[in-house]
């Protein structure tokens, strides 16, 4: 198996990944402990994904298979769903006696949410209480953690919610406030601070590493951990310690800590000028720069939250604003398709000012598809115009739309923001390979980590960029995805710094 080079100075001893997946097949196992190993992770709470995608008993006996020939570094978790009509006690007794030291709630098969209200999986929760080990239950939507904490309050025994996430983090953290037997893990905490936020709100000693390995990038919860502003103790806690105490692990090493992965000195084309409507910090100009600053980010070009919700002028006047105020920033007017006067009028007042070095449009916030005639003549106008476009794709046929805007426009240089709608997708790469002048970059809070790979391996080097979307993701985060692919600012300096200054124009620091 080829994987990218190990990303830690030393590994992290004792550290614990209770949200692994092992994938399907003889070498499954082998998958993700090669994936922990890379990214200096110890052990992991592992559970199997022929369990979650398709029989939960046959996955079950392969998770403790894994576990048995893993030498320990796999700790099997038995996935349990109220799918069938079996006697809960002996199901889940049955896994419990074979080893499971945590139970998974939740399969594909399983046609609910667990927050739906029902008898069948509350006779399930009460089985699964008996035997006094962990559940791990899945967060889906704004809601689940109440609809969670209420219903597992009587159970005594821990309850993580693996997957809080900027969307519906404040119901998460208020739950979490509420029911002391609640914890959270860092799967997808990938908003800007949110480590420190949740050590705030409910205390280190309730939160705990979770990466969804090899699915997803270990190094970028570990990254924000590690990067985050709270003391040694509490990133120990976190990355290993919480986990060994719920498992009763006794003796477990603690935690070796390692350097966070820093920026050195990039140029992040994904930022956002405050204020925006979700649960992240509302930074001033100068404090999202120093905040990036201190993440190893030099200069960050961003749009304006309002001017792409709201209102383009409203939000543009102040972009322009802050970026004459502000050396290290820069700024993206946002330019809206279905006002094509507004757009126009935008440029000619703020196109050329200081600090305005490109051009944002959105086509899911503006409601219009990639493939729309109005983003045809939207293009035509910022071509015109010159400067680099950043575009958020979407809709039906996004990805020829954007191909055939490319070619239309051979001059102008077009920015894919996430790599894809929401995330870096194949479909994306290929444009990039078919094109002489779209650029990715990759920032995201849910990325797959095999597409990223193939993403990255499908696109042209000289096309790659490093995008964090600050403050709505946390750079630490998002520079852990970037390394688990295979890409450090160390390694490749074009890619986090010298094309964003060539195609801005801008004077590295």
């Amino acid at each position: 198996m080829s994987l990218p080079a190990p990303v830690h100075v030393a590994d992290l001893a004792g550290a614990i990944d209770v949200t692994a997946v092992i994938p399907s097949g003889p070498d499954g196992p082998e998958q993700l402990t090669s994936e922990l190993w890379r990214a200096g992770i110890g052990w992991s709470l592992g559970r199997h994904r022929d369990a979650l995608l398709g029989d939960p008993a046959a996955g079950n006996r392969r998770a403790q298979d894994a576990a048995a020939s893993s030498h320990g570094r796999i700790l099997p978790v038995a996935v349990v769903a109220p799918i069938r009509s079996d006697d809960p006690d002996t199901l889940v007794a049955r896994a419990a006696a074979s080893g499971a030291v945590a139970f998974w709630l939740g399969t594909a098969t399983w046609y609910a949410s667990p927050a739906t209200p029902s008898i069948a999986v509350d006779r399930l929760l009460g089985a699964v209480a008996r035997t006094g080990r962990p559940l791990l239950v899945p967060l889906e939507r704004w809601g689940d953690a109440t609809a969670l904490g209420e219903r597992t309050a009587g159970l005594g025994i821990p309850v993580v919610l693996v997957g809080a996430h900027y969307t519906h983090i404040t119901d998460d953290l208020a739950a979490a406030e509420r029911w002391p037997h609640l914890h959270l893990d860092t799967s997808r905490l990938a908003h800007f601070d949110a480590v420190e936020v949740a050590v705030r709100r409910i205390g280190a000693e309730r939160l705990l590493l979770g990466t969804g390995t090899p699915e997803r990038p270990p190094t970028s919860p570990v990254n924000a951990v590690l990067a985050a502003a709270i003391p040694d103790v509490a990133k120990r806690a976190i990355l290993g310690g919480n986990a060994a105490r719920l498992l009763g692990l006794g003796s477990h090493p603690e935690v070796r800590l390692r350097p966070a992965l820093d920026a050195g000195g990039a140029i992040d084309v994904h930022g956002h000028l405050c204020p925006t409507p979700w649960d992240v910090p509302d930074l001033a100009p100068s404090a999202l720069a120093d905040a990036q600053a201190g993440r190893g980010i030099a200069i960050t070009v961003a749009s304006s939250i309002e001017a792409i919700a709201a209102h383009a002028p409203t939000g543009n006047a102040a972009a322009a604003a802050d970026v004459a105020a502000e050396s290290r920033l820069r700024a993206y007017l946002v330019a809206d398709p279905r006002d094509l006067a507004a757009a126009r009028s935008d440029l000619r007042r703020w196109g050329d000012a200081p600090g305005v070095v490109g051009v944002k449009v959105h086509s899911e916030w503006s409601g219009t598809a990639t493939a729309s005639p109005e983003m045809d003549a939207l293009f035509a106008l910022l071509a015109d115009h010159g400067r680099p476009v950043k575009i958020h794709v979407g809709g039906d046929g996004w990805e020829a739309a954007l191909r055939a805007i490319a070619d239309r426009h051979p001059a102008l240089p077009i920015i894919a923001a996430h790599a894809g709608p929401g995330t870096p997708v194949m479909g994306m790469a290929r444009v990039a390979a078919a094109t002489a002048n779209v650029h990715l970059e990759l920032a995201s809070s849910f990325v797959s980590l095999p597409e990223l790979r193939a993403v990255i391996a499908a696109t042209p080097r000289e096309r790659l960029l490093f995008g964090s979307d600050a403050p709505l993701l946390e750079p630490s985060f998002v520079l852990g995805a970037y390394a688990d692919a295979g890409m450090t600012p160390a390694s490749h300096p074009d890619v986090f710094r010298e094309r964003a200054a060539a195609l801005f124009g801008l004077t590295l620091p």
